[in-house]
C-alpha cells in the first residue's frame, strides 16, 4: 500500500526562521509587502508568512520537517503587521479562507474521515471493534392519555349522556 505522511506537524512545532532567511525574503521581495506592495519599515515590525502555513503541510518524520521545510525561502513572505494578520485570522467581514479557518477545518475532516474509515473497515472486518464516539441510547417518548375534558374545562359532548345541549 502507499506510505501516507501524517497530515500536520506534531503539536509545539515550530522552527524560528533564522535572520538569513528573513533577510533573503525581504531582498527577494525588494523590501515591498507581498500582499500590498507598499514598502516595508524595520525588520522588527515586518512579519513573516509561510505559504501555505505550516499546520497545512504534511510531517516528514524522517526529516523531522514539514513537506516543503517550513523554513524554505521559496515559501516565506514579508508582510505588513496588519496584510499578515488578515491573511492568518481573516477580514472583519469573512473568516473563510483564512489560514486559522482552514486549519480548524482540514482538522475537522481529517477526524470525521478517519473515524468513517475506521467504521467502514468494523463492517469489513468483524474483528475489528470500533468506538462510535458518545452516542447515545434512544429514548422511549412518554405516552400520556388524551385530556377527557374539551376546551374551556367543559365535558366534552360525547363523554357524558343526557346533557342539556343535547336536550336543547
Amino acid at each position: 500500500m502507499f506510505a501516507e505522511l501524517p497530515l500536520a506537524p506534531p503539536p509545539g512545532f515550530r522552527k524560528a526562521i533564522p535572520d538569513k532567511v528573513k533577510l533573503e525574503v525581504v531582498i527577494k521581495q525588494h523590501s515591498l509587502c507581498a500582499t500590498c506592495g507598499e514598502k516595508l519599515g524595520k525588520l522588527e515590525d515586518t512579519q513573516f508568512d509561510h505559504v501555505p502555513a505550516v499546520q497545512m503541510r504534511c510531517w516528514d518524520p524522517v526529516a523531522k520537517d514539514t513537506v516543503p521545510p517550513s523554513n524554505d525561502e521559496e515559501c516565506i513572505f514579508a508582510k505588513h503587521v496588519g496584510c499578515h494578520a488578515e491573511k492568518t485570522f481573516g477580514s472583519k467581514a469573512s473568516k473563510r479562507g483564512a489560514d486559522v479557518t482552514e486549519i480548524a477545518r482540514t482538522k475537522r475532516i481529517a477526524k470525521e474521515t478517519e473515524a468513517f474509515r475506521r467504521r467502514i473497515l468494523a463492517k469489513n472486518e468483524p474483528d475489528v471493534t470500533v468506538e462510535l464516539g458518545n452516542k447515545r441510547p434512544k429514548k422511549k417518548w412518554p405516552s400520556r392519555p388524551f385530556d377527557r375534558r374539551g376546551k374551556n374545562g367543559k365535558p366534552r359532548s360525547g363523554c357524558e349522556e343526557g346533557s342539556s345541549e343535547a336536550d336543547g
